[in-house]
Parts: structure tokens; sequence; C-alpha cells
């Protein structure tokens, strides 16, 4: 299969690829300060999905900018490939939340209690389910939390996934900078940090942990997101595995677990989040790894 970096390999459009780079940076940077201003003064949740629409905008503004249109962002939908990957995007999140949380309620780290409440709780007690034994109760407040959870954060996460992997992961691949995959990662990352700090994301008992921890799940994560892109071709995937993430691990998982502390061990920034995360991402990037050299 040819690479995207051998596909957009003159030098011309390399350093077309930099420019356009340098331009989503640029943008994204300044907006990024001044939306993480508004949000750290107001301490304002809502904000937070504004702030979820700034790698779009910029990578928005640097497609106009630069004359380079829409296509590549690639929202097609009509491949088994595809398919496969977006089944894979909702499948994956359950695995490594079921993991990371069992590891922790079986060893007693924290302590599971059946959710009760909430929009997904309240849609399975509609359907006259409360009464099916908790591990089945369980199980498939996951699998409503991770289908209608994609689709209800799917504007925010678009917001990114349309920057982040519609955008600044194909021009550094194409630009031909070492450690796309990884960089991209760092960047993602990195944007968090402001909210982490301000104890508006991931927050705990301790800042310098938690911004590690963030690190530790987010790069190793980004290969999966990046996986899934490059793999299917289109942007989907990584919208829906980001979307379902962000549903399960912040929805039923988190409500379901019982302790002090637990946050350096389980969670978006948990170190046991960091380490299954992080062998998931091996398995799954190899096949990327075949194709391009990340």
């Amino acid at each position: 299969m040819t690479s995207p970096a051998e596909a957009f390999g003159t030098e011309g459009q390399i350093q077309r690829a930099r420019t356009g780079l340098r331009l989503f940076l640029s943008i994204l940077l300044i907006t990024s300060m001044i939306l993480n201003t508004v949000v750290i003064i107001t301490k304002s949740i809502p904000l937070i999905a504004v702030y979820m629409l700034t790698p779009a905008l910029s990578s928005i503004l640097a497609r106009i900018l630069l004359r380079e249109g829409f296509r590549d962002v690639s929202f097609r939908l009509n491949s088994t490939t595809i398919w496969k990957g977006i089944g894979f995007a909702l499948l994956i999140p359950m695995i490594i939340c079921a993991i990371t949380y069992s590891i922790a309620w079986f060893s007693g780290i924290t302590s599971f209690q059946l959710p009760v409440g909430g929009v997904f709780e309240k849609f399975y007690h509609a359907l006259g389910l409360q009464d099916l034994p908790t591990p089945l109760n369980f199980i498939f407040m996951v699998v409503v939390a991770g289908i209608m959870g994609s689709l209800i954060n799917l504007i925010p996460v678009m917001g990114e996934e349309v920057g982040w992997r519609g955008y600044m992961l194909t021009r550094l691949v194409h630009a031909k900078v070492k450690y796309p995959i990884l960089v991209s990662g760092l960047i993602w990352a990195t944007w968090h940090v402001p909210i982490a700090i301000a104890g508006l994301y991931v927050a705990g008992t301790s800042v310098f942990l938690s911004v590690l921890g963030m690190y530790l799940c987010i790069v190793p994560f980004s290969y999966i997101t990046a996986h899934l892109r490059l793999t299917t071709g289109s942007v989907w995937p990584s919208v829906i595995i980001h979307a379902a993430w962000n549903s399960i691990i912040q929805g039923p998982f988190a409500r379901a677990s019982i302790g002090k502390h637990s946050e350096i061990w389980i969670g978006e920034s948990g170190l046991i989040t960091a380490l299954i995360i992080f062998i998931v991402a091996i398995i799954v990037s190899r096949a990327t790894m075949r194709g391009t050299n990340h």
C-alpha cells in the first residue's frame, strides 16, 4: 500500500505541507490562548466544548488562506474498511476501560457501585432493563453510553478531530516530520495542559501527577486514533473513538468507581489507564508501522 508520505512526496508538496502546518499551529496557538484565558477566568465547563472547536477552526482557516480545499479531510463512509474501523473505534474504549477498571475494582484501589440516575441510566430504565443482573446491567450501560455518547459528543469531538487527524496528522506525514504520530500526540496532550492546570480537566490531588498522567494516556492513545485514520482513509473512526472514549470513561466507569485518590490509578490520567492504553497502542500501531515510517 502506498503511504501518505509517498503519495505526497514532491519537494513542492512537502514545502506546502510544512507551510500549512506552521499556519495551522500559529492560528491554533492564538485561538487557544484566547479561549483558554476566558475558560480559566470564568471556570466555565460548557466553554470547554467551545475550546474543543479551536483545532477545527484553525484547520479551516489554514485551508482557506492556502486555498487547499477540504477533500482530504475525508468524511468518506463508503467502504467496508471504514465501517470496520468505526466498529473497532466503539469497541477499543470499552476494552481499555473494562481491563483498567476491573484491575482497580478487584485490587481494592476503588470500589464498584452500580451508577444510579443520569441520562444513560434513565434510558435503560425506560426500556425496563433495570432488573437485569448487576454485571449485565453495567455492560448495557457501557454499550449505550458508547453508542449514544458518540452521537451526543459528535460536534465538539469533531471540533478536535477535524483539526488533529483531519489536518495536523496528515500534514506531519506529508511534511516528512520524523515520528509524526508521536509529535501529533505530544501537541494534542500539550493543548490540554492549561485546562488541566486550571483543574477543569483530569483534576486530582496533584496537578503535576494529573498532567504527567494525562501525557502518559493521551500520547499512546494518539497512536490508536492515528492508526484508525491512516488505515481507513477516513476521519470518522478517529471521531468515533474519541467521542466513545469521552463518553465511556467520563460516564459509567467513572460513576461506578468509589474511592479516595483513585484518580492516580484510573481515569483519563491514571497510571493503570496509561499502561493499558500503551499496550493496546503497541498492538494496533504495528499495522501503521508497516505502511509508513513512524
